[in-house]
Order: structure tokens, then C-alpha cells, then sequence
């Protein structure tokens, strides 16, 4: 029903996806005794930094943050789960924890979007289950393919276990890891007999290929088989570096498209300058040339992006879907 749902808005309207979630935490300034809560207090190695944690050892912190992105209109929200895979989890000595981590921040988020949905029926939320790179690059080292195979398996099987509604596989790097992730996730919808949509997003430099080389019609053409909900750029360098890709991506991907792109690169402090006004003023283009149909924040953004673009897609027709010979 979820899944019916999504196909018949994205075709009458542009989603909002949701924006950082590392930039909100880091307001609320967490420390060693937070991340570690009574859960980990004795754990052998320190968390902090550790975000994906959280979702077990300060839940209420992480749903305040679902709840400001669909305070401000968020169609779509995205797991605390960026990092949360074994591979990664490996450098807090937390990998035995992925199944549980993923599973307790999906059934948080979607218990989230199921109160909001209750209160406003006609605008359905929804949650997409976040799956990042990781630090395996399988172009480079194919050796680690099988490790980044079993990794993705894991958290894709319980974040669909912890109900999500779309996997979002995010800031790929490389064309051979979304190929691990896109098998990953057919295998886990069959292990829990459910089948959900899939997002893709890459990263891209400047030129608009991948961080592996890998042009974008390269990575169109290997993941066809897949057939994606949608297919989209996050992150990278800002707003205006990628627009030229989307403009490419619009005439030729025969997907749904999104963009989050991150507030640009945060200065010498770590601070993003470019503000939620700068970047909506700029990613106009994205909205009137038609060329996306769900529209979020990436790296440095926070919920007042999120409701300026709600007020700037509100009535806009979203992007078709070509069709390609």
C-alpha cells in the first residue's frame, strides 16, 4: 500500500526527502556519556562521534530530529543509519551491533512518519532507510567485494526488517559498490519477503563522474537491470556543481530523479557559511527546468531548508519520465 502510494504522489507533486542528520546532532552538543548511555557505559572503546548509536542510547534525541524535519513538511525522512554497517561500526568495536543498530533507528523513524501520517492522512510520510559508501572502494580493491556484500546484506535486512519504506543507497562513490549494494538489497527483500523501492544516489566531482571515474551513462547503463525508483546526486560540492549532471541525468535516466546536495564545504571551523535562503535561491533551477521529483538537503542543512522548499515546490509539476528509445 506504502509502496502504491509513493509511485501516485511522485507523480503529482515534488517529494521533500529531509536534510543532515549529523549537522542536527551536533546541536545538541552530545558527549562520551551520551553516546555511550547506560547501554554501552562500560564499552571498551569511545563512541563519540559515533551517531549511529544514538538511535539506541538517546532515542529522544534522534526523534526530535525526525519530528523538526516533518515539523517543517518533510514528505520523506532518512534513518540514523548513514555509517551504520559493519565495516564502519568496526572503528567503535560496535560491528556485532549493525542488525540491532538499523533495526532500532528504522522502527523509531517509522514510528515517527505513522504518527504524522495519522494526524494528516492526505499527506503520507515515509522512511527511507539510509545506507552510505562506507570506506571499501570494490574498484580499487575487489578483493573486499564479498566483506562490503555481507556488510550491505546486514543492514538492508534489518532496516526493512525495522519497517522502512525505501532504502536509500547514498553518496556512492563508485559504480562496483552500488552494484554490491543494489545485489545486497534484492537478497534482503527476498530473506524478509518484503520488496520495497530503491533509491541510488551518487556523488560526483565537479566534471560529473563518479569518485571511480565512472561516467554517469556508465552508470545507468549497469544498474538498468535493476530498475530503481529513482536515481540521483547528493552531497558533492554544492548546489551549482551538480546541476549541469542533472540536467544530463533528465534527459537520459528513465527514473524518478532526486537531489540533496550538501549547504557547499564547511570552512576552516567546520562550519557550513552558505545559508538555507542561498541554497533554495539556488537550487531554483532544479524546481522550474523540471528537473527532480524528490528535492532534500545533504551535509550542513536542517530544517528550515526543508520548509523553504516546501514552500518553493508547492503547485510546481514535477519532472516526467522520458521515454527512452
Amino acid at each position: 500500500f506504502a509502496i502504491m502510494r509513493l509511485e501516485d504522489i511522485l507523480k503529482e507533486r515534488i517529494l521533500v526527502l529531509d536534510g543532515a542528520m549529523g549537522t542536527m546532532i551536533q546541536q545538541y552538543s552530545p558527549n562520551e556519556a551520551t553516546f555511550r548511555g547506560e547501554r554501552f557505559a562500560q564499552h571498551d572503546t569511545n563512541l563519540h562521534d559515533c551517531y549511529d548509536v544514538l538511535s539506541i542510547t538517546a532515542p529522544e534525541m534522534i526523534e526530535q530530529i525526525h519530528c523538526q524535519y516533518l515539523d517543517a513538511g518533510a514528505d520523506i525522512i532518512t534513518t540514523n543509519t548513514f555509517n551504520a554497517n559493519t565495516i564502519s561500526l568496526a572503528h567503535y568495536n560496535l560491528q556485532d551491533k549493525a542488525s540491532e543498530i538499523n533495526c532500532a533507528a528504522a522502527t523509531l523513524a517509522c514510528r515517527v512518519a505513522n504518527y504524522y501520517t495519522k494526524i494528516t492522512p492526505n499527506k503520507p510520510r515515509f522512511v527511507a532507510g539510509s545506507v552510505g559508501p562506507t570506506s571499501i572502494n570494490c574498484t580499487v580493491t575487489p578483493s573486499h567485494t564479498e566483506r562490503l556484500l555481507e556488510a550491505y546484506i546486514e543492514q538492508m535486512t534489518a532496516l526493512i526488517t525495522g519497517g522502512v519504506d525505501i532504502v536509500l543507497i547514498e553518496t556512492i562513490c563508485d559504480l562496483n559498490n552500488s552494484l554490491v549494494a543494489l545485489y545486497a538489497a534484492e537478497y534482503a527483500m527476498k530473506r524478509t519477503q518484503r520488496t520495497i523501492p530503491i533509491m541510488l544516489s551518487i556523488t560526483t566531482t565537479p566534471e560529473g563522474t563518479m569518485l571511480s571515474g565512472h561516467s554517469l551513462e556508465k552508470f545507468l547503463s549497469s544498474i538498468s537491470h535493476y530498475a530503481p525508483l529513482s536515481v540521483g546526486i547528493n552531497c558533492s560540492h554544492g548546489v551549482l556543481s551538480i546541476l549541469p549532471h542533472l540536467r544530463s541525468l533528465n534527459m537520459t535516466a528513465p527514473y524518478y530523479i532526486s537531489a540533496h546536495p550538501n549547504a557547499g564545504l564547511p570552512n576552516e571551523n567546520g562550519v557550513y557559511d552558505i545559508t538555507a535562503h542561498d541554497m533554495v535561491a539556488s537550487m531554483k533551477p532544479y524546481i522550474t527546468e523540471r528537473l527532480v521529483n524528490i528535492i532534500g538537503g545533504c551535509c550542513g542543512t536542517t530544517p528550515q531548508l526543508t520548509t523553504l522548499l516546501c514552500q518553493a515546490v508547492r503547485g510546481i509539476t514535477p519532472r516526467q519520465i522520458p521515454c527512452i528509445a
